[in-house]
């Protein structure tokens, strides 16, 4: 075992119950963020949709993670929520993907260190869900993709699914700019092309760029 290895959950909450904005600006969630095991838990939020990054160590699972979280969030309204939304994130992109892990035993990671990090979501047309899982499955990107991704200073990119909707998560070296390197991304082999591919899929304006299809979640 590697030390710097870890274990990733996500989980997407939809709620316009300020309890649950509270709650998670609460000093027991500030307090479980810092519980034994958890190396790194942050929250983003759009409007009502909450996704929930958690990293701990390799020895956890999802239920764990649910168990440890609703002891800590004793609140009734809260708990009932996290009840409703307590399974983990499936996961249908990695980059550079070799392994194919459950959402309950977590996706098995490893610290890349510094990063700037983007957290983007975006809605999937319902009778084309499963066809954007197979463009996106392990051994199935474009090479080109991949490579440019790389070229630009990505480090990692994953891809999660909640019911037609996805979030993105990309860390990228830290002195990434993507206003600056947005625009030249685009003009990198075969990425147009790619964007025209898998603009079916999306509820958006296909003529719109990446940054405005994929719509950004704020860390609270």
């Amino acid at each position: 075992m590697r030390v710097n290895q870890f274990r990733r959950f996500t989980y997407f909450f939809t709620s316009d119950n300020s309890k649950l904005s509270k709650a998670f600006e609460s000093e027991a969630f500030k307090k479980f963020k810092k519980s034994e095991g958890i190396k790194e838990l942050n929250v983003y939020q759009k409007k009502d949709d909450y996704f929930m990054i958690v990293d701990a160590d390799i020895s956890f699972n999802s239920e764990k993670i649910v168990n440890a979280l609703k002891l800590h969030m004793n609140s009734e309204g809260v708990n009932s929520i996290l009840s409703y939304h307590s399974e983990a994130l499936e996961r249908i992109y990695k980059l550079d993907q070799k392994v194919i892990y459950s959402s309950f035993e977590g996706q098995l990671k490893m610290d890349i260190r510094e990063k700037k990090r983007f957290v983007w979501t975006l809605l999937l047309e319902p009778d084309l869900i499963e066809e954007y899982k197979r463009v996106h499955a392990m051994n199935m990107a474009w090479p080109e993709i991949t490579s440019n991704m790389k070229t630009v200073g990505v480090k990692d990119m994953e891809i999660y699914i909640h019911h037609d909707q996805v979030v993105l998560i990309m860390d990228a070296i830290p002195e990434f700019d993507l206003d600056e390197i947005g625009p030249k991304w685009q003009k990198l082999p075969r990425e147009e092309e790619w964007q025209t591919y898998v603009a079916k899929f999306q509820r958006t304006d296909p003529e719109s760029s990446i940054q405005e299809k994929w719509q950004d979640m704020g860390v609270l």
